[in-house]
């Protein structure tokens, strides 16, 4: 996070750095995770707020352009995937319970004349 910016100020900055969408459509709800990670050979640990970015219509096409070139070392790629999908990734994602954080960021409906 920047100085003087909030989680959700942070997330929305995030999501368009990174992949250039847009910043609007993370919601304003997030959820904490306790975390304990390394990265780039430092460790960080605390509680990491995570939040949930939604789009309408066609899926839209992430860009590179505002990668760090650190960053762009490290990110293999990018999927859309649905929320059965990410419950059953065997690669390691962030954060590790991620089906968890979505279930918790948005809860799934019963469907009429469903299970």
């Amino acid at each position: 996070m920047e100085p003087g910016e909030t989680p959700l100020e942070a997330a929305r900055r995030e999501l368009f750095e990174e992949t250039g969408l847009v910043p609007a459509a993370v919601s304003d709800r997030s959820v904490p995770v306790a975390r304990d990670v390394r990265w780039n050979g430092r460790r960080y640990t605390g509680t990491e707020d995570f939040f949930l970015a939604r789009f309408t219509g066609e899926r839209p096409a992430p860009t590179r352009a505002g990668l760090l070139p650190r960053e762009r070392a490290h990110l293999r790629g990018h999927a859309w995937l649905t929320r059965s999908e990410v419950a059953e990734l065997r690669d390691l994602v962030e954060p590790p319970r991620l089906a968890a954080v979505l279930s918790a960021l948005a809860p799934e409906t019963p469907r009429p004349g469903g299970p």
